[in-house]
């Protein structure tokens, strides 16, 4: 029915992780079809190489022309805006693709079939929201798992970098390996960054694991802290995407809040404990094996501009002990998973 078929999700690098059940069942529903996925180029490689995107296009609003992504898409017959930008809507206007769809999103007057974000959109799983507005909007109704998300594998060149950079760390294959991300891309969504020295520490004791942060190099310096402690190593800005997410492949739990590297271990089937607050569990938080602790207070999750509250209490009300316990089950459970493999 449709030889090319555009999807655009032009948010962030977890946003696009989560596209990715909707894009295989897309690509299940219509195998002849060709699948055109349109990101922004600091998502690329969280998709490049998985075999159910036939093309990827990349836009950064900053440098590239609205009119070279237009006419690269003049023949396309669906579009699906799955993001909530109001340039998407007006390329695919402007290169004539017959059917646009997606969320209206004040970009009304450039879709054929819109539709309104729904009353359950905060309490549903984020992937199940994408398959969800498909069929509302085009009448296409996906069938697989949406909770299951994909990651493209590391190359042997990220691998060796891997291996590379462990050897210089000091950080032992045969060793079980934690990995960390302190922080997310929205400061509230984070846990408190003395609660993960005081864990950390705590695991250190208790457990013969290595411990790897991970994240921007922006944040490199504010892990001076947790650096200090003795079986920590610090690689905040020193992988790529693909890198850390062979890291994580590599790890026997993630410890994280509502951020990419969350969602890349969820890819994986790594265990993982995650910290929500300011955002919706239910809206964002993986479902595959792993840990969620929240703490819902009347304004959670946020309300309105996503501005937040100078005192993140529902944050500090996740304590210590809390996160202690849940690290302890997922290793319990990791532990049993490598002794049967």
């Amino acid at each position: 029915m449709y030889k090319k078929i555009l999807i655009s999700n032009r948010a962030g690098i977890g946003d696009v992780i989560l596209t990715t059940p909707v894009l295989r069942a897309l690509k299940e529903k219509f195998p002849n079809s060709k699948i055109t996925l349109l990101i922004t180029p600091n998502c690329t490689q969280v998709v490049k190489g998985l075999d159910f995107i036939d093309e990827i296009i990349t836009y950064d609003k900053k440098k590239d022309s609205v009119w070279t992504i237009v006419k690269h898409i003049r023949k396309y017959d669906l579009a699906i805006c799955l993001d909530f930008k109001y340039r998407t809507a007006v390329m695919a206007f402007f290169a004539g693709i017959p059917i646009r769809a997606g969320l209206t999103y004040k970009r009304g007057l450039f879709m054929t079939h819109g539709v309104e974000k729904s009353s359950q959109w905060e309490n549903t799983y984020e992937a199940c929201n994408y398959a969800n507005v498909i069929k509302d909007s085009t009448g296409i109704e996906l069938t697989g798992h949406f909770t299951k998300l994909y990651v493209p594998k590391a190359d042997r060149t990220d691998t060796k970098y891997i291996d590379d950079f462990f050897a210089s760390c000091g950080i032992e294959k045969e060793k079980a390996l934690i990995t960390i991300a302190p922080f997310t891309s929205w400061l509230p969504k984070n846990w408190p960054l003395e609660y993960y020295v005081e864990l950390v520490k705590l695991l250190i004791e208790r457990y013969p694991h290595q411990i790897l942060l991970v994240g921007m190099a922006s944040e490199f310096e504010k892990c001076a802290e947790l650096q200090s402690i003795s079986g920590v190593t610090n690689a905040l800005g020193k992988t790529s995407l693909l890198q850390m997410i062979e890291v994580i492949r590599r790890s026997q739990l993630f410890i994280g809040g509502c951020s990419a590297p969350l969602h890349m271990a969820a890819a994986l089937q790594t265990p993982f404990v995650a910290f929500y607050g300011a955002t919706s569990p239910e809206h964002w938080a993986p479902r595959t094996q792993g840990i969620t602790l929240s703490r819902r207070l009347e304004c959670s999750p946020c309300n309105g501009p996503m501005i937040g509250c100078a005192e993140k209490t529902c944050m500090y009300d996740i304590t210590v002990a809390d996160a202690l316990e849940a690290c302890e089950k997922m290793l319990g459970i990791a532990t049993k998973k490598n002794a049967m493999m």
